[in-house]
């Protein structure tokens, strides 16, 4: 195994302890925006929760800005399609995929992407691995990103739990 691959496992198994320590919801959107791009090898990374009909661009560690401060509906986003289906999404060409709001990617470097839910039973969060090329995503990136959005899942339910209760 290369260095780099061992360098990337590393930093998930990493995340993974610290993921233990999360007591917000803050906590783990900072954890993720920290850790992701580098466990993917990505060019940017963002995180997003879903607030109704909406999803909210929280956080994000990119080459160049994307979408953080914004939302958008649901059904026209990659992010919510992923939290709705419950599933991870990966596309290869941004331009060759009907689901993706081109619009909303003309000016940024985003070329292939994917994305993952987070959450358990129905997700309300998800968190979005973006590269600077069109091709195949290194299948590495995508399992240690997906490992990543499955290990935050049940930590995002149990910190939303407490903090949903702290507020009642």
């Amino acid at each position: 195994m290369e260095v780099a691959s061992l360098e990337r496992r590393r930093r998930l198994m990493d995340m993974l302890g610290q993921l233990a320590q999360v007591d917000s919801i803050d906590g783990l959107v900072m954890a993720l925006r920290g850790s992701a791009r580098a466990i993917g090898n990505a060019d940017g990374i963002t995180v997003v929760r879903r607030i109704g009909n909406r999803v909210a661009y929280v956080a994000e560690d990119a080459a160049s800005p994307l979408w953080a401060g914004h939302d958008f509906p649901i059904e026209t986003c990659i992010s919510g399609i992923a939290m709705t289906e419950n599933r991870p999404i990966v596309i290869d060409d941004i331009y060759a995929d009907n689901r993706v709001p081109i619009d909303a990617y003309r000016s940024t470097f985003v070329k292939s992407m994917a994305m993952f839910p987070i959450g358990m039973g129905e997700p309300r969060m998800a968190m979005g691995g973006y590269w600077a090329r069109v091709g195949p995503i290194d299948q590495e990136a995508i399992a240690l990103l997906s490992n990543l959005a499955r290990a935050a899942s049940p930590v995002f339910d149990r910190v939303d739990r407490h903090q949903l209760g702290a507020a009642g």
